[in-house]
Formats: C-alpha cells, sequence, structure tokens
C-alpha cells in the first residue's frame, strides 16, 4: 500500500482554509470557523480514504501573520559568501531561536509544508492584492514543493478575481483554481484534483480514484433524494382523514 498524498492548505489569516476543508472532508465539525483572525492556532489533520486505503490527507496550518518581517529576517540568515537556496535557509531558520518565539506560527506552517508533497494556497479573492500576500508567496515558495493557488469567495460580487490572476502569473503561479467553501461548484473537488495531477503526475492515479469515489456517492445522493421525494408523494397521495360532520360548516 503507497503512502497517501500530503497536501497542506497554507495561506494569509482568515481566508477560508478551515472551511475549505471542512467542505472537502464532508466535516462540518472540523476545526473552528470565526469571522476572528487566527482561529486556527495548530496543525490539524484529516485523512481521506476509499475502499479502507487512506488516499489523501490534508493539514489545515495557522494562518500566515507577517510574512513582509519574515522574508526580511530570511534574507540576513546567510553569512558571507553563503548561497543557501530556500529549504536550506528555512532549515536554518527553524533551527533558530526566532523560530519558537517571534514567528512560531509561521514555523508551524513551514514544517508541514516541508513535510507536504505540495500546498494548496488558499485566498479570499475579495482582499486587494497586497504586498504581504507577494511575500507570503515568496516565502512558501522557498519549501521548493508545488503550490496550487485556490481561490476562495469567487462567488461573492466583490471578489477580484482577475487581478489575482494577473498578480500570481507575475509571480509564476499560471495553474490556479476557483473555490468557493461557502458555495462550491458542483465540479469543484474535480477540477482541484485535476489541477493537483497536473503538479503531481505520480499522484494521478490516487486522485482520480478520489474522484471517481466522490462522483459514485454524488449520484447514491441523488438516488435516495430522488427515491425520498417519491415515497413523499405515494404517501401524500395516499393520505385519507376522516372528520366529525358538522353541519353549520
Amino acid at each position: 500500500m503507497t503512502e497517501p498524498l500530503k497536501l497542506a492548505l497554507v495561506g494569509h489569516t482568515n481566508v477560508g482554509k478551515t472551511s475549505l476543508l471542512r467542505t472537502l472532508t464532508r466535516d462540518v465539525t472540523f476545526g473552528e470557523v470565526s469571522h476572528r483572525p487566527s482561529t486556527t492556532r495548530h496543525v490539524e489533520g484529516a485523512r481521506l480514504s476509499v475502499d479502507g486505503e487512506a488516499l489523501l490527507e490534508l493539514y489545515d496550518t495557522p494562518g500566515l501573520e507577517d510574512a513582509i518581517a519574515l522574508l526580511e529576517h530570511l534574507e540576513r540568515l546567510e553569512r558571507p559568501g553563503e548561497r543557501l537556496d530556500g529549504p536550506a535557509r528555512l532549515q536554518r531558520f527553524l533551527q533558530g531561536s526566532e523560530a519558537r518565539q517571534r514567528f512560531e506560527q509561521e514555523a508551524k506552517v513551514l514544517r508541514q509544508l516541508l513535510a507536504s508533497d505540495a500546498g494548496l494556497y488558499v485566498i479570499d479573492a475579495r482582499e486587494p492584492v497586497l504586498a504581504k500576500y507577494r511575500d507570503e508567496l515568496e516565502v512558501l515558495a522557498s519549501c521548493g514543493k508545488p503550490l496550487l493557488p485556490v481561490l476562495n469567495f469567487v462567488a461573492s460580487e466583490q471578489h477580484r478575481e482577475q487581478q489575482w490572476r494577473e498578480a500570481l502569473a507575475r509571480l509564476g503561479l499560471h495553474a490556479l483554481v476557483r473555490f468557493d467553501s461557502v458555495a462550491p461548484p458542483q465540479d469543484g473537488e474535480q477540477r482541484l484534483y485535476d489541477s493537483l495531477a497536473l503538479l503531481l503526475e505520480n499522484a494521478r492515479p490516487a486522485l482520480q480514484r478520489l474522484i471517481a469515489d466522490q462522483q459514485a456517492q454524488r449520484l447514491a445522493r441523488q438516488a435516495n433524494g430522488k427515491r425520498l421525494i417519491a415515497e413523499l408523494l405515494i404517501d401524500c397521495a395516499a393520505c385519507r382523514r376522516s372528520v366529525d360532520t358538522e353541519p353549520a360548516a
């Protein structure tokens, strides 16, 4: 049995990471959802299985809060004459005291992304494209893991999808997926997993199994719903009530 694919849900604080994970797992009790920022303080995981075999592990991570200061700190970690790549620089950061103090929340995110196969970078598409988001992406990209941007809340009239598409393209992120955790499209999960399969070719069979299983579940729910409606119509058509005769009426 192969190891399940590991995905880290990353992004700024209060962009809907936990809500997205609830949608993907069909578990409305997972984690805590609030309008307050920094609701998620620890990494929490969930597993998706088909026929008893675990295919996908999803990890909800705390929100990144101060990527601008973190990026400046990372740039100061190299010693004279050194040219560290992204993962090596992050490992030095994670071994230092700042990862346990000032940047404790960011360190939790980076550790999980480094231990995962890929990351879903969740974006609140209603937000303007600010410098802190670009710095977040630069920090996350230094993990050396594939990143798939997920445009959340695109069903809102206030979304800024086009601005985000342009900003992500300038950063070299051309593959992305639209997904609204409040009003998810019927084929939203399939498009998300199809996009992941483009980034992780080895994971394609497992992702295809997930897609097929979810389609089978959807057809089963539709059949069950139709049966319940049919039974209700028959019960209503067969309903008879006896009432006392009231001449005045």
